[in-house]
């Protein structure tokens, strides 16, 4: 299903192009029924805006109509007000698919832009097939609408940033098996192409399990996409060519206790024409970085070389922070003895730090309240919905 849904969505992107070059956008400005723009102030002032950093989100539920909670900066006061609009929502008839989303890239480049904008996303999550939306637009038909929005999707910018547009779909009551290619064209078309950063925008799923799971992954990518931990060590330089581990699961000193870590990093020692220190071959273990496997000594403060290792995360993703590095031990392997033997004078304290460092991000969710749903669902959707926005908040 998702070889088939990446194909299509290529091929969309080809179609959507081709029909709509030079096309204005979907709405229609006098029509009082094209939604809000949930805008929070201020101009699209690129990347270095003037709003107070953070993580903004806004929800849109969608039935035969649209429920918009405008685009705020989520804090204590704020989520929990967009829980509660989240738990009002109510389910009704019709799906105004292509026109919530359409109205959320409206409040996305509406809004204002805070001043450390990392990642501009919207997040759809629909169990059916578009019913009307035309009928809020200049288009005389559904296909028309879509390929139009899909454009906007792929090639509009909010500041300097491209937009990633996530899509959940589950088929609903309502979807037979004829309408199966109109439902994947749907989950494409308001979708981004893949690219390097996530496997899939699209998520064809078949039970609320995986609905779940979804939007579980989904707001863990967007957390590590604005989430960056730098991890700092500042070792004495050893010789060159020596081969260095640093544990964060040891507790004892013992000559090769190192081979007892299931968490650490380990490169080779080395300095380059201008003296300063480089891990080479760097191996993590049990941990992750984003720093690959060759790290530079950010400054040397004779005799001590200070790394840093940065988008530091623990294989569960739970937060990498000052009790993960309680126990971190230096150990040197020594060739003449062929064993790890601790550096028993390098300590945590005043040589090791961890730094947490958020961006800003605007979010849109936008979530279908149509009655082919079911109530049971709905409410589970519902709880979904707001477990996003806590991880969201996070941030």
């Amino acid at each position: 299903m998702k070889k088939f849904t990446r194909a299509l969505a290529a091929l969309m992107l080809t179609v959507a192009v081709a029909f709509s070059a030079g096309c204005s956008k979907p709405n229609d400005p006098n029509d009082p029924n094209n939604g809000g723009n949930g805008s929070n102030g201020g101009g699209n002032g690129g990347n270095g805006g003037s709003l107070t950093a953070g993580m903004y989100l806004g929800v849109i539920g969608f039935n035969q109509q649209l429920y918009t909670k405008p685009i705020t900066r989520l804090d204590d006061a704020t989520i929990q007000q967009t829980k509660d609009f989240i738990e009002n929502l109510e389910l009704g008839g019709a799906t105004l698919l292509y026109h919530a989303v359409n109205t959320s890239l409206d409040m996305l480049e509406s809004n204002g832009i805070p001043y450390d904008l990392q990642y501009v996303s919207i997040v759809n999550f629909t169990d059916g097939l578009d019913e009307g939306s035309y009928t809020f637009s200049n288009y005389s038909s559904g296909a028309q609408y879509l390929q139009a929005v899909t454009q906007r999707i792929r090639n509009e910018k909010v500041g300097s940033l491209s937009i990633g547009a996530h899509t959940i779909g589950i088929k609903g009551n309502d979807v037979e098996s004829y309408d199966i290619p109109a439902f994947e064209a749907n989950l494409a078309g308001i979708s981004s192409l893949p690219d390097e950063n996530f496997e899939t925008y699209v998520h064809s799923v078949n039970s609320f399990e995986e609905v779940k799971e979804a939007f579980e992954e989904i707001a863990r990518k967007l957390h590590d996409k604005t989430y960056n931990s730098i991890l700092t060590l500042s070792p004495p330089a050893p010789d060159p060519n020596t081969r260095v581990r640093f544990t964060f699961d040891v507790l004892t000193e013992g000559n090769d206790d190192a081979l007892q870590s299931h968490k650490y990093i380990e490169g080779v020692y080395i300095t380059n024409s201008s003296g300063v220190g480089v891990l080479t071959n760097v191996q993590y273990v049990g941990v992750e970085s984003s720093s690959g496997s060759t790290v530079t000594a950010v400054r040397m403060e004779r005799p001590f070389a200070v790394f840093e290792f940065e988008g530091m995360k623990n294989p569960d993703h739970s937060v990498f922070n000052s009790q993960t590095i309680a126990h971190l031990k230096e150990w040197k392997y020594n060739t003449n003895g062929n064993e790890w033997r601790i550096n028993s004078e390098w300590t945590v304290s005043g040589n090791t730090d961890i730094t947490d460092n958020y961006h800003s991000a605007l979010v849109m969710l936008n979530l279908d309240c149509s009655k082919s749903l079911g109530k049971d669902h709905f409410r589970e959707l519902k709880g979904f919905a707001q477990d996003f926005v806590t991880v969201l908040k996070t941030n």
